[in-house]
Order: C-alpha cells, then sequence, then structure tokens
C-alpha cells in the first residue's frame, strides 16, 4: 500500500480547500493509493488503459490540479485545465512538447466551473481549436461569473453576509470584487455540446459516461468507465480533504449538502474496486470506505449545530462550534459558506427554525425536536 509522496500530502493538509483548516484524511488502511508515483509539474504518466495523469501547478495553496488525457487513435480528450496563470501555461507548454506532438488534443471536458478546472478552457480551445464538453450549469455559471457582467455582485456578497451576522467586511473586500475570479480564468469557452447525466461520451477509448454529481459545484460532472471501473471523480471525492460544500450568496431554497449526501450515495453503489481518480491528491482505491468518511464528517458537523442551537445562532456565530482554529480571509469565506449550507440543510430538514434577530438570520433547534 502507497502513502501519499510529500507534496500530494502537504498539499492535501492545505485549509484552503478544507473550512476547518485540517486535512480529512481517511485511516490509511482503509483506502489503498496506487504504486504509480506523481507525475511532476507538466509532465505525465499513464494510470490506466488509454488514461495519462499530469499535475498543472496552482498559484494558490492548493499547489496542484490532476489533469486526465484520454487517448485514443487520433488523439486526446482533455479533462479540466488549471487557472490563466503563467505557471499553468507553462506546465501546459511542457506537456505539448511531451504529449502531443504526434497526439494533438481533440476535445476538452470540463468537470465544473471553479477556475482551477475551467480557468484555461478559452486558452486551450484557441491554440487547439478544439470542442469544449461540460453540463449546461456549469457553462451557465462560467457566463455569470466570468463573463462580462460577473455575478454575484459585490453588494449582494456583502448583503448575505450581513444577514448572516457578519457586521464588519473591511478586510474581506479586497475578496469581493467580482472581477478577482475572472483574472483567474482565460475567458468563457465557447460549449460544442453540453452532457447530461449518464450520456456516453463518443470517444475511442472505450464508452465513459457522464455522472451527475451535486453539491461541491452546480452542475458538476464525474466521468465513469465501467468496462474497468475507472472514475474520473472531479472535486466531488477526494483522498485526503473534505470538498467545500457552501452557500456564498443568498440562493432561496439552496440546499448544497443535502444534494452532496444524495450524489455520494450514488457514486457509492459503483464496484467496491473502482480506481478513483480526483482532481486534488492521489489516485486511490477504496472509494466506498471513503465515502463513508466524508458522510461521518458531515454527520459530526450536524450534530454539533443541533446541540449548539438549543438558544438560537447565526452562521457566523455558529463558527466557533464547528471550527476550532482563526479564519481569515478566502478560509473565513468557506467557513461561513459550509455553516450556512449545514443550517440550510437542518432547516430544511425541520431540525432547526428560521427567525431573525433584527435584519440577521439565525437558527434554533424546532420545537419538540431532540438531538440523536
Amino acid at each position: 500500500m502507497n502513502e501519499p509522496d510529500e507534496s500530494a500530502s502537504r498539499t492535501d493538509r492545505s485549509p484552503s480547500v478544507t473550512v476547518e483548516g485540517a486535512a480529512l484524511p481517511s485511516d490509511p488502511r482503509r483506502i489503498e493509493y496506487t504504486a504509480v508515483p506523481a507525475p511532476g509539474f507538466g509532465e505525465r504518466t499513464r494510470i490506466a488503459e488509454n488514461v495519462w495523469w499530469a499535475r498543472i501547478p496552482l498559484p494558490i495553496d492548493l499547489n496542484h490540479i490532476n489533469v486526465w488525457l484520454i487517448e485514443s487513435a487520433r488523439g486526446h480528450l482533455l479533462v479540466d485545465t488549471g487557472m490563466s496563470a503563467s505557471m499553468c501555461k507553462d506546465a501546459w507548454e511542457r506537456l505539448d512538447a511531451d504529449a502531443f506532438a504526434n497526439d494533438p488534443p481533440l476535445a476538452l471536458f470540463v468537470t465544473h466551473v471553479h477556475p482551477d478546472h475551467i480557468g484555461l478552457a478559452s486558452w486551450l480551445q484557441e491554440r487547439y481549436s478544439i470542442p469544449v464538453w461540460m453540463s449546461e450549469r456549469s457553462h451557465e455559471l462560467a457566463e455569470a461569473v466570468y463573463g462580462t457582467v460577473a455575478s454575484p455582485s459585490r453588494a449582494e456578497v456583502e448583503a448575505f453576509l450581513r444577514a448572516h451576522g457578519v457586521t464588519d467586511t473591511t478586510e474581506l473586500q479586497p475578496l469581493l470584487k467580482p472581477e478577482r475570479f475572472a483574472r483567474m480564468t482565460s475567458g468563457v469557452p465557447r460549449v460544442h455540446q453540453y452532457l447530461e447525466d449518464s450520456q456516453a461520451l463518443d470517444w475511442e477509448s472505450g464508452e465513459w459516461r457522464a455522472l451527475s454529481t451535486e453539491g461541491h459545484a452546480d452542475g458538476h460532472l464525474c466521468l465513469w468507465r465501467g468496462q474497468d471501473r475507472v472514475l474520473i471523480s472531479g472535486d466531488q471525492v477526494l483522498p485526503a480533504i473534505s470538498p467545500n460544500i457552501s452557500i456564498m450568496f443568498q440562493q432561496p431554497n439552496a440546499n448544497p449538502l443535502r444534494a452532496y449526501l444524495s450524489s455520494l450515495e450514488r457514486l457509492r453503489e459503483l464496484p467496491a474496486d473502482t480506481l478513483v481518480l480526483p482532481s486534488h491528491g492521489l489516485p486511490f482505491y477504496g472509494l466506498r470506505p471513503r465515502i463513508d468518511d466524508l458522510r461521518a464528517h458531515h454527520q459530526a458537523q450536524i450534530d454539533k449545530l443541533l446541540d449548539a442551537c438549543k438558544v438560537p445562532l447565526s452562521a457566523y456565530e455558529s463558527l466557533p462550534v464547528l471550527y476550532r482554529r482563526e479564519l481569515a480571509g478566502m478560509h473565513f469565506l468557506f467557513a461561513l459558506g459550509e455553516a450556512v449550507a449545514h443550517l440550510e440543510y437542518l432547516a430544511h430538514r425541520g431540525d432547526l427554525e428560521r427567525q431573525m434577530r433584527g435584519e440577521v438570520i439565525v437558527y434554533r433547534r424546532a420545537s419538540g425536536r431532540a438531538v440523536g
């Protein structure tokens, strides 16, 4: 059984992804990393039949993304991209010299709309004149977040923060500029085909199917090849960190945690010996125990909130209940967003009631509801 290499392990402890500021690794006796060593940035290594694993550096605490090259007789299908930083483009230049001299990219699949996954989609599309595939919802969000008129606006985010108990947003102002996220991408690509749940990709190296897996990001798609049980999991299942499940601005009826847990249930039905190719960290076996650990983590957070909300709490006031460290900057925003997602999950389930304390939303255990 292989342990993560030092760089992958260090990355998986990054507090920018896990809002707790700590890793959420599974017991090494429960999941098994492959014997394939991680490639260097801009390099590739074969990880499964007709599938190459490459790593692109990222200019953030989470210092890499895994991208996948699915080969055919005519060329490669690329999966995900990295951000629009020069270090990411340089890595693709190295991949170009190594992998694409005789087998050029023929298409690009984007798992979801976050900038480390879609950031260079437009750049790669223009460079290689290739079609781009993603879900329709991902494309809608890309147009909204990275397009000409970015959404949500700073005013909308500030209103969301105030509604959940944040009274001073001064230190957060640089993070609230919509254009900040647009700069992480090379623009919004033209989409050749919208992929739907269970739709098969027309590709030569075996039948890959898109699996709709919501919660971490609207429109998130995994890729599944049933013939040899390979899952490209995007950010939905990662081996050593808990994907962020957040509500980040006012979204009536949003319940991303319920969607995420439902998606985990679906993935848990895949064969026990599935090879998981995650977007961050190392490829591994042990999909079911990993999913069980992720579910247990969220249940623990739910239990903490149910106990604490014997008195009314805003999402901001719930942060010390959920997280045992100082939170600042993006870590604070991720943590608040995840707190809101958990509180809203419980409100939708009927365990908590929403009340107003002036202009602030607070949550209190529903009458007649007991912990447990």
